[in-house]
């Protein structure tokens, strides 16, 4: 190998590696550079979990989710297209977008004074100081019991920091800085029930005080939460902030209608008396379903599970033993709780029962006591009741099974009275009432044979007084002698058979009759003439004489004037 000299210079063989080397290092560092460069572009894909705070992991740059009870945190789009519009429109899916003007909007809400409703679109203005480490936060309301958001404006809360110790945390004021700087203390939901604090927060715990009502649910007075991580606004940090569905019980007292005493047993139906829905627009009840069963203690009470907020109907399910159905239902409608027992609803229920009473079939207001009547039911021997007519005439059979039919029958009468033992069926339905009543009522008579002997006059049959009569049986044998006095003589319990009566003791004058002791009354009159007869055809055949002279006379005048003429 030659090598060409100039000007005698030296050849230096260290030359060619020291180029090589250096242009090695210029590569590596090269590489090094476009490594790091490549790292700091790959996003952050997933949020952490809903578990933690987050509600939801992102599949995109919007971040959208796919958590059941928050994929559409910012509320239902109303134009219908799909691109995810934060806080003022909805975002199902990997929706698209072109520019981020059209990413997150804050929607609706105040964003001045105290209270932050989050009116400026991400990104935000920028704030003062350092954003290394800190977060934006989007929180969400929703019912704790279905996760489903409630789309209502201007629930307001609080943002507190916790500090450790027993003091509760202090209240954070947070800031916007554009076109002015402006304080919040509160940050209010939008329509769709959510909101942005309106600047980022640092790294440590932190937790919501909800200070505002929401009709039907319970405030949420620390909802905690935990930022451990940076998060910016398109993938913002997310609390679900869960509020529970107010409920209230329904309290029930059962009493017996007769003693007032409490009734144990049975069970009451508790009904939505109106569609049920609560603000996160869930149906809990439709109208006319049952909503809870009450069932009564033996102290006569109960009450239903908590339920939500409406108007429900309480009516009578199962039915206490020998009962009667309750007909009536009442509406009750459950309110917030103010610290003490809702009013009871009172309910009065009848024993099915069966009442009657026994008197004489002559004499009906003498009632009859000592009469037997037999209760029975074919086939079931241990339902046979057997009781006794008290002082005045009643008796009442309860302790009645229902679905049976019963036989009431009469198998005993006090002293000399007959009755009929013919039995009347008597059927308990399954709601333990009679003919749709809760009790039957009958009205039984006994009699004893009865003839009634009296003396009337012959023209106006009229009672009249101050005549002897005489009651002979068949045979000849005096039963008794008496003076009328206007009224009628009675008989009872004469042996069946022939009578009969002397007037005055008058042999001539015998008057006969037959007794019969299938009857309850017979009436024997004796007629006479009295003066009075006498004195009243006197004076109506004089009457009747002057009539006809009178007509007579008025008939002669009209001849003697025809004559004239």
């Amino acid at each position: 190998m030659k090598r060409n000299k100039k000007n005698h210079s030296e050849i230096n063989y260290w030359q060619s590696n020291t180029d090589m080397m250096t242009g090695l290092v210029l590569v590596l560092v090269l590489i090094i550079l476009l490594l790091i460069l490549y790292l700091m572009q790959i996003p952050e894909d997933t949020l952490p979990d809903a578990e933690e705070g987050n509600g939801y992991t992102v599949d995109n740059q919007l971040g959208n989710t796919i958590d059941d009870h928050a994929h559409d945190l910012g509320g239902d789009s109303d134009d219908g297209d799909d691109d995810w519009d934060g806080a003022g429109g909805g975002g199902d899916g990997e929706e698209e977008y072109e520019e981020e003007e059209d990413i997150v909007s804050g929607g609706g809400g105040g964003g001045g004074g105290d209270d932050y409703g989050g009116d400026y679109e991400f990104p935000y203005p920028p704030t003062s100081g350092d954003e290394w480490g800190k977060a934006a936060v989007y929180a969400t309301v929703v019912d704790e019991e279905t996760g489903r958001a409630i789309r209502q404006a201007g629930i307001t809360f609080e943002l507190y920091e916790e500090e450790g110790g027993d003091d509760g945390g202090s209240l954070r004021f947070l800031n916007t800085y554009y076109p002015e700087k402006t304080e919040y203390r509160n940050y209010a939901t939008t329509e769709a029930g959510v909101f942005y604090l309106p600047e980022k927060i640092d790294e440590g715990n932190y937790y919501f005080k909800q200070i505002s009502e929401v009709e039907g649910y319970d405030l949420a007075e620390a909802v905690n939460f935990e930022i451990d991580d940076v998060y910016d606004w398109p993938d913002p940090y997310v609390v679900s902030i869960a509020i529970s569905p107010v409920k209230n019980i329904i309290p029930v007292e059962l009493t017996a209608a007769e003693t007032q005493e409490p009734v144990s047993d049975g069970t009451f139906k508790v009904t939505a008396a109106e569609d049920i829905i609560t603000s996160d627009e869930t149906l809990r009840y439709a109208k006319d379903e049952t909503a809870d069963t009450i069932v009564m203690d033996e102290d006569g009470q109960g009450q239903s599970k908590e339920l939500y907020l409406g108007s429900y109907i309480i009516s009578q399910d199962e039915i206490p033993k020998y009962y009667a159905s309750i007909e009536d239902t009442a509406e009750r409608t459950v309110e917030e709780k103010d610290g003490s027992t809702p009013a009871a609803v009172k309910f009065s229920c009848e024993k099915t029962k069966i009442e009657l009473t026994l008197s004489d079939e002559v004499y009906t207001s003498q009632r009859l006591e000592g009469a037997e009547f037999l209760l029975s039911c074919d086939n079931y021997p241990e339902l046979n009741q057997e009781a006794e007519t008290d002082e005045n005439g009643e008796l009442v059979f309860t302790d009645l099974e229902k679905n049976r039919t019963y036989k009431l029958q009469q198998v005993g009468a006090p002293d000399d009275y007959r009755f009929d033992d013919t039995p009347v069926e008597i059927t308990v339905t399954e709601d333990g009432r009679i003919d749709g009543e809760a009790k039957a009522s009958f009205e039984f008579t006994n009699y004893i044979p009865r003839v009634n002997i009296n003396v009337t006059d012959k023209l106006l049959g009229k009672p009249v007084s101050d005549y002897s009569l005489s009651l002979y049986s068949e045979d000849g044998s005096l039963i008794q002698t008496w003076t009328t006095n206007g009224t009628d003589t009675t008989f009872e319990d004469l042996p069946e058979g022939g009578y009969y009566v002397l007037l005055k003791g008058d042999e001539e004058k015998k008057y006969e009759f037959d007794f019969s002791e299938d009857e309850a009354l017979q009436e024997f009159s004796v007629s006479v003439w009295t003066m009075q007869n006498i004195i009243v055809i006197i004076v109506g055949c004089g009457a009747v004489i002057l009539a006809i002279s009178a007509v007579a006379v008025i008939i002669r005048k009209k001849v003697r004037k025809g004559n004239k003429s």
